[in-house]
Order: C-alpha cells, then sequence, then structure tokens
C-alpha cells in the first residue's frame, strides 16, 4: 500500500463488473476506501467477484446500487455522504452502455438512455459530489475512441464526445480548488459488453465488429481491463498532478495510427 491512497475515498461508477470493477479493485488495492456504485442490485452474483475481492478489509469497499442516470439518486447520495462527513478524493464515471445504432436506426428513447446513462450520469456525479472533494482530489471521466474519431454509433458517438466537453468545462471551474479533470479514450477492451449481440448485430456481426476493431488497432490485441485500469489509476495519483483538462487514448495505436497505417498494410510498406 502507498500512503498517498490510504484513508482516502474514491467513488467509481459501473463497478459492478468489467473495466470499472478493475478500477475498483486497483484502488482497493492501493489502500483506499472504494465506493462502488453500481444499477445492478448489490445482492446480485454480477457483484461478487469484487466482493471476494475486497473480503479480506470489507471496511474499505462499499456497495451502492444506483442509477447514473437519475439526479435524485446522487442528490441523496450526496446528502447522506456529507452526513456522515465523508470527504470524496477521487471520481471515476466509468458507467456507460453502447448501442451500435445509425442516426436512422435509433429510437428517440434509445437516444435519451445512452445519453443518460453515459453523459447524464457523469455531469450528475460531477455536480453533486464536487463539493464534497478534497483539494487536489481528481474526476476521471471514461469516454471512448468513438469520442475521438468518426463511428457510426449516433448515441455512443454524441455521449462520447460530449464527455470530453464536460472534461474541459469541469477543469476550468474546479482548477481553483486544485481538482483536476481529465478523460480516458479507450479503444478495444475486452469486456463482455463488446462482444454482445444488440438490435441491429446479431452474434455473428458482434464478432466482426470485434474482429475489425483489433484490426484497426496498432498493437493488433484488445486490452485488458487492468490496461485502462492503470490509466485512470495514475490520473487520479499523484504522478498527473500537473495533467488536468486532457484526453488519455488508450487504445493501442488505434486512433494515432491514422487511416494510412491500414493503407501502409494494404500496401505492404508496413
Amino acid at each position: 500500500m502507498h500512503k498517498f491512497w490510504q484513508n482516502k475515498t474514491f467513488v467509481v461508477t459501473g463497478a459492478a463488473q468489467g473495466q470499472g470493477a478493475a478500477e475498483a479493485k486497483a484502488l482497493y488495492d492501493l489502500g483506499a476506501n472504494v465506493l462502488a456504485i453500481d444499477i445492478a442490485a448489490t445482492d446480485l452474483p454480477v457483484w461478487n467477484e469484487l466482493k471476494d475481492h475486497g473480503a479480506s478489509d470489507s471496511g474499505r469497499l462499499n456497495l451502492r446500487s444506483l442509477d447514473v442516470a437519475n439526479s435524485s439518486a446522487w442528490a441523496t447520495l450526496a446528502a447522506e455522504l456529507q452526513s456522515s462527513g465523508t470527504q470524496i478524493h477521487g471520481l471515476v464515471n466509468n458507467a456507460g452502455i453502447t448501442l451500435r445504432k445509425t442516426v436512422g436506426q435509433t429510437d428517440p428513447e434509445e437516444w435519451r438512455r445512452v445519453l443518460g446513462v453515459n453523459l447524464d450520469g457523469a455531469f450528475f456525479a460531477i455536480h453533486y459530489l464536487s463539493p464534497l472533494m478534497a483539494s487536489g482530489g481528481a474526476i476521471v471521466n471514461i469516454s471512448s475512441t468513438a469520442g475521438l474519431t468518426g463511428y457510426f454509433s449516433a448515441a455512443y458517438t454524441a455521449s462520447k464526445w460530449a464527455l470530453r466537453g464536460l472534461t474541459r468545462a469541469a477543469a476550468q471551474e474546479l482548477a481553483d480548488r486544485n481538482i483536476r479533470v481529465n478523460t480516458v479514450c479507450p479503444g478495444l477492451v475486452e469486456t463482455a459488453m463488446i462482444h454482445k449481440a444488440n438490435a441491429v448485430h446479431n452474434a455473428e456481426q458482434a464478432k466482426t465488429f470485434h474482429e475489425g476493431n483489433r484490426q484497426a488497432t496498432l498493437l493488433s490485441r484488445g486490452a485488458a481491463s487492468t490496461e485502462i485500469a492503470g490509466a485512470v489509476i495514475f490520473l487520479l495519483g499523484p504522478d498527473s498532478s500537473f495533467i488536468t483538462a486532457a484526453d488519455i487514448p488508450v487504445d493501442g495505436g488505434m486512433t494515432g495510427g491514422g487511416i494510412y497505417w491500414r493503407i501502409g498494410k494494404m500496401t505492404g510498406n508496413l
């Protein structure tokens, strides 16, 4: 354990599984107190892996079922934390859902739900929790390579681009309190979400989608959740003390490689 993390409280959303669970585990392993938030009820099996991980010192791991798109739920949580005298030292807005539909394919209700979880959830978290944050704290918003380039998924892309704007606005507002706000933009990550079929993509198309992402990545593979968590920990910790309002791609070169990497491969130059 590093003394920087001890007796500090960090909030991670979308923490029951996948990338969020990896981030919560990493913080716990460093000695931090972790408030893990997810829409899933805390008695569901989806939490079991994280619960088991924190069993040795369960007092440092607190689980909370909360819909991040519900502003009233955030207001209630903030009031409880304030009443208990809990100070927040870091926030990871990781909760997110995907929808592989174009503008024409997306229903208004689907649009609203994706934006509600991916964007409104991060806004509500910052709005309600930043007043409880200590000087020197940090916020990390999880965007995507879809927030750095063009992607056919309308609602998902819009939400991830908007997160980068929210990051910059919050970074400006909170700078006088020495609270840093940054964005991590993952590429292909090997979680259950990337492999799921949906209303447009069946299982075979989902497999093709995954393979297309892999082929578009310079390192020719997807990231482990722990690799994304490593970047998040860096941005929450003391080694990034002069980084704020930044976008950090953690994508194996997917965006940085650009279109000419694929062309170089096709022509035999690479």
